[in-house]
């Protein structure tokens, strides 16, 4: 019964693991690559902490795979006969419950939220992950590139 209940729980887990890409300031996209950007000097102003959530798969495909093979691994090793089907049914609605918990957990990260005074005089505002930290009065560099607007230092 337990190695049941570990065989769910890691297909659902893996099943949720899909990688997620957030715009981290210290990477860059295929496309960006030996494409030319641009660069603006600018000042911090503020900067808060946020969270960035990654959009949601709405297909909930990872969470019909995870109930699907829960399920059977369900129906093939618990009960006899009609509990057999219950057990599946009980399995199948577990995984996916929890595919579907993990993956909501795993498409949010910390973020920054940062207004920053271009040397043109106009404010911009970028939100992205906080690999970097900032703070206000700082000197920093906006790089815009196909995939958006970065602040860096």
């Amino acid at each position: 019964m337990l190695k049941i209940i570990v065989s769910i729980i890691v297909c659902s887990l893996l099943g949720a693991c899909a990688s997620t890409d957030f715009g981290s300031p210290n990477t860059y996209q295929r496309y960006d690559v030996q494409h030319a950007g641009t660069v603006e000097e600018g000042t911090v102003v503020r900067t808060r902490s946020i969270s960035i959530e990654a959009g949601s798969d709405n297909s909930g495909l990872t969470s019909l795979i995870s109930a699907g093979v829960g399920a059977f691994l369900g129906s093939q090793t618990i009960g006899n006969g009609t509990g057999r089907y219950i057990a599946g049914a009980l399995s199948g609605a577990a995984s996916g419950f929890v595919a579907q918990k993990v993956a909501q957990a795993m498409s949010q990260r910390s973020g920054l939220e940062i207004i920053v005074h271009k040397s043109s005089g106009t404010r911009v505002v970028v939100a992205q992950p906080d690999d970097q930290r900032f703070v206000p009065g700082e000197h920093v560099l906006l790089v815009s590139t196909n995939s958006g607007l970065r602040v860096t230092h």
